[in-house]
């Protein structure tokens, strides 16, 4: 009898011991668990961290320019609106109200016979069955040009899209997105509207009204509505591929047809310019199957 209760009393300690380190398993599992996950918590802490420092030390080198540049200039007057700014007009911060700038994002009619008309007339604009001047917006905006400098840019769209434009640029402008200039297609103008459009591609040009016919048919182009637009276009290149893959044409600076480089100048999915566009009902060439257009967005009646 002792005998079999000695026996019992083993098994039941087997047990107890077993049950022990099971549950030693169990803590040091949910343990281990808690480590990895305060790890991982911590290096994005740590990553958040750097990149507020980064932001803050960016906020603070900027203060710091401001400030000089009061100090530099502590009777310049604030830019009221960009009314007498001519485009490519590189501005200082002393002269801009940061905190309204709203004022320099300006939309205005283009009527016969003023400037803006006798610059674009028998060039990118004629008269034509399809859209009249009513229908069309002078826009003067500011944008960061690539070396960091607000710059004075200008595009003519369709009135429609009057609200779309400035919420988008001023948004972009917010955020210091660079667009290396915005100038119209007129300044490039060699005779007719696609060559003209080439060489605006070819200076990097982002441009949107030209009265021309689309690249890849006889059809007239979104760009003669003033519904579309073309974003630093060396970096974001219109690709028409053949059958074998490869690029039909010679394009200046061919390495952005691989749009996984680094370079804060490429429009994807994630850019911020993208993002914007897309929001506001824009359709985006870089969805497009071939050709691929990654600079164009436009928005269709």
């Amino acid at each position: 009898m002792k005998k079999k209760e000695g026996y019992v009393r083993n098994i039941i300690l087997i047990v107890i011991c077993l049950l022990l380190i099971l549950l030693g398993v169990v803590l040091a599992a949910a343990l281990w668990k808690q480590q990895s996950r305060y790890e991982a918590e911590k290096k994005q802490w740590e990553q958040k961290e750097q990149k507020y420092e980064k932001q803050l030390k960016k906020l603070r080198k900027q203060q710091k320019e401001d400030q000089s540049a009061e100090t530099a200039h502590p009777n310049a007057r604030l830019l009221e609106n960009l009314d007498d700014s001519n485009p490519g007009d590189v501005l200082e911060t002393y002269v801009l109200d940061m905190e309204d700038i709203s004022r320099y994002f300006s939309a205005y009619e283009i009527v016969e016979g003023d400037p803006v008309y006798q610059r674009i007339n028998e060039k990118s604009y004629h008269q034509n069955p399809d859209i009249g001047l009513d229908e069309l917006t002078y826009f003067k905006m500011l944008h960061y040009n690539f070396d960091g400098e607000i710059q004075v840019g200008e595009l003519i769209m369709n009135s429609a899209l009057k609200e779309d434009v400035l919420e988008i640029f001023q948004e972009l402008f917010e955020h210091q997105y660079q667009i290396q200039s915005m100038y119209l297609v007129d300044n490039y103008w060699t005779g007719d509207g696609i060559t003209s459009d080439s060489a605006s591609i070819d200076q990097n040009n982002t441009s949107a009204f030209n009265y021309r016919q689309s690249t890849a048919s006889a059809e007239l182009s979104n760009h003669a509505f003033g519904r579309a637009i073309d974003i630093n276009p060396l970096q974001n290149p219109y690709i028409w591929y053949n059958e074998d893959g490869t690029p039909d044409e010679y394009y200046r600076d061919e390495k952005y047809i691989d749009r996984s480089l680094d370079d804060p100048h490429i429009i994807d999915h994630d850019d911020l310019c993208c993002r914007l566009f897309l929001e506001r009902g824009f359709t985006w060439g870089g969805d497009w199957v071939n050709p691929i257009d990654y600079q164009h967005f436009e928005k269709r009646k």
